[in-house]
């Protein structure tokens, strides 16, 4: 019960946040005050019955049948499968919402500087289909921002001030700018220079990703664990994980972060509360669930992406499902982390067969 509330919440703060008075519409149906409704989005107060019933009819009547974010696994040799399905009529209509990650188009966009041959041509036919898709917007970087202009979303969550109706997407304008510049590069009116100015961030995360594989080998070596719920190890690393992604000590496991104003303050707030910083918590899960897989798994290869596969999970907190071809680390955190929460995990092949559905 408290599970389908907490999610019917969730829901109501996306609706409320994707434009100015929605919060106002919501007060009026229910008949509380605009104060009532934010406390009960924030967790200091729970509706009624009654009122969680009208929420939800109004929800059922406002909020699209599905949206979805993809990974770029999903794309790859599936690509004309959706291109043909009814993905383009079903946004158009409002009947799935699209949203793209950062790490989504990170890495859609290497593909112009792939030596793999037919990746930049292949990046030239899908960059049209993705941005007339794309009619929910752009999230924000997760974890490694580029402030001014996009902070990271969980650096944002844990400042606690009070969010713009569109967080934590990133400006239709940024945007638009964005879609426009690559759409000229690709037709070979001029360079994109923020691919060539990443070129060395893409080789430190290359050291990076090899120096938490070893890491994280070690760990699985001098491993003693055996047949424990990932529940149970949840649990007993929740805290200290929590502690040390907000107060960043310099350590190995992952690529170092930004320090934080007020660390100690701001780790108090999560410990009290983590369910009101969503991203940040769901993070520190699926890093929790890096380690337990690399102790538990001891046949299994590492997955050196699990990192961007956890970022591109995290936005499951704001949108019902993934699209995804991977069956490893992405597909066995999403069943540890998320599937309890309802939400959905589709390979494009179930994803095209759902929409047949809508």
């Amino acid at each position: 019960m408290l599970e389908r509330l907490q999610k019917l919440l969730d829901d109501l703060r996306v609706w409320c946040d994707q434009a100015r008075g929605r919060r106002s519409e919501i007060s009026r149906l229910t008949g509380v005050s605009r104060q009532a409704v934010t406390n009960w989005i924030a967790g200091r107060q729970e509706p009624t019955a009654e009122q969680v019933l009208k929420v939800q009819e109004f929800l059922a009547s406002q909020t699209p049948h599905l949206r979805i974010v993809f990974d770029r696994s999903a794309l790859n040799n599936r690509f004309d499968l959706l291109k043909a399905s009814r993905l383009e009529e079903l946004t158009r209509d409002g009947k799935v919402e699209v949203f793209h990650t950062t790490t989504f188009l990170d890495e859609t966009l290497r593909m112009a500087n792939s030596n793999r041959q037919g990746r930049s041509e292949q990046l030239k036919t899908e960059w049209p289909f993705l941005v007339s898709i794309c009619n929910g917007g752009w999230f924000k970087p997760l974890l490694f921002g580029q402030p001014p202009i996009l902070k990271a979303v969980c650096d944002e969550e844990l400042e606690s001030w009070e969010k713009d109706s569109k967080w934590p997407l990133v400006s239709d304008q940024v945007r638009q700018h964005s879609e426009a510049k690559v759409t000229r590069f690709l037709k070979g009116s001029g360079p994109l220079i923020e691919l060539i100015n990443a070129q060395p961030v893409y080789n430190q995360n290359w050291q990076i990703k090899t120096q938490n594989n070893r890491l994280r080998a070690q760990l699985r070596k001098e491993s003693t664990l055996r047949d424990v719920p990932f529940a149970h190890y949840h649990h007993a690393n929740f805290l200290e994980a929590g502690r040390l992604l907000i107060l960043r000590p310099q350590f190995g496991q992952l690529q170092p972060l930004p320090s934080l104003d007020h660390p100690e303050a701001k780790f108090e707030a999560w410990r009290r509360a983590p369910a009101s910083f969503p991203h940040f918590t769901a993070f520190v899960g699926f890093w929790i669930y890096s380690l337990y897989e690399a102790e538990i798994n001891q046949n299994s290869p590492l997955d050196r992406n699990w990192q961007p596969d956890a970022e591109q999970l995290c936005f499951l907190a704001d949108v019902d499902a993934i699209v995804s071809s991977d069956q490893r680390f992405m597909k066995q955190a999403f069943e540890a982390l998320w599937q309890p929460s309802q939400k959905r995990f589709f390979t494009p092949e179930e994803f095209v067969a759902h929409l047949k559905q809508l």
